[in-house]
């Protein structure tokens, strides 16, 4: 397979297919970001256990819904096996779609406050961890550099149009119902989860990764005061313990927080399909990423 990488994220690669130009490689890395900081200590495996549980999920819901997803690929460099996904090219909506089904993080923070999340008014008296009574749409910008900017409804409805606004709230507690409803089959819960989408001719399609632990607040059972967090939330409360929210210096990551998010990944993707990850393609090392954006087979 020739590629050229057209973008490095902070856990993707995206290659260009040269022989098939509606078509785009998607790579994770086992690099891994909190805060907006890429650490230096990879996560082992994560890259596989991120493709290994993004293409559980699209294939669970792709009688139901338009994805860009078409396969894991296979016919490619052994350090990319398992860890790249073939994809159709689609134009991106620049918006991350969140849709949360429990109360926690910022939007619990923000309930605290003020009574409501981003515009979303919520009953009063919820504790940390609550079920809500419906999922709540609460999208962001997706920005470049720095942080993304929460949005409400109708500031969405004003950037990019009624009709677009509405599909992407409609397809987003969709999707997050029908995804929640898998977890809860296995014993996992989805808290709350990032989509994002594109237009593959003129249909919106959903894109990127999904129930992801990077892309999703995931916990074993239910939530309450005190989750089993099997995502990267593990990864921001150690940070927070050691005084790192963001600002200043960050910490190395020590082996033991490296060991428990790969365990947490490992748990979710073999809860999800039933199999061993020991079955899934691909070696046991660490891939940090091209170097430099030159052309590759």
């Amino acid at each position: 397979m020739d590629l050229d990488l057209l973008a490095s994220g902070k856990v993707r690669e995206v290659y260009a297919v040269r022989d098939h130009p509606s078509q785009l490689l998607m790579v994770a890395t086992d690099r891994i970001s909190a805060y907006d900081r890429v650490f230096d200590e990879p996560v082992i495996d994560k890259g596989r256990l991120l493709s290994a549980i993004s293409a559980t999920a699209f294939m669970s819901i792709s009688d139901r819904f338009r994805t860009h997803f078409i396969s894991i690929a296979e016919d490619v460099a052994p350090h990319f096996l398992g860890r790249a996904t073939l994809v159709e090219r689609a134009t991106m909506v620049p918006v991350e779609c969140v849709a949360r089904g429990y109360l926690v993080g910022s939007a619990y923070e923000l309930y605290r406050r003020t009574g409501e999340v981003q515009g979303v008014k919520l009953p009063p008296g919820l504790s940390f961890g609550d079920r809500l009574a419906e999922p709540i749409f609460t999208p962001t910008t997706k920005e470049s550099e720095g942080h993304d900017q929460a949005l409400t409804s109708a500031q969405l409805r004003h950037r990019h149009g009624t009709e677009v606004a509405q599909a992407l709230e409609e397809l987003t507690t969709e999707i997050y119902q029908a995804l929640a409803a898998w977890f809860c089959e296995r014993g996992l819960t989805l808290v709350d989860s990032k989509f994002e989408f594109g237009w593959i001719g003129d249909q919106l399609a959903l894109a990127d990764e999904i129930a992801t632990p990077d892309s999703s607040r995931i916990v074993r059972g239910e939530p309450g005061a005190n989750p089993v967090w099997l995502d990267k939330q593990l990864l921001r409360d150690w940070l927070s313990q050691q005084g790192f929210r963001g600002d200043g210096p960050a910490p190395s990551l020590d082996h033991e927080v490296i060991t428990k998010v790969r365990s947490a990944y490992i748990e979710v993707y073999e809860s999800l399909s039933g199999r061993s990850f020991a079955d899934w393609p691909g070696q046991s090392r660490a891939y940090r990423g091209v170097a430099s954006p030159a052309s590759l087979r």
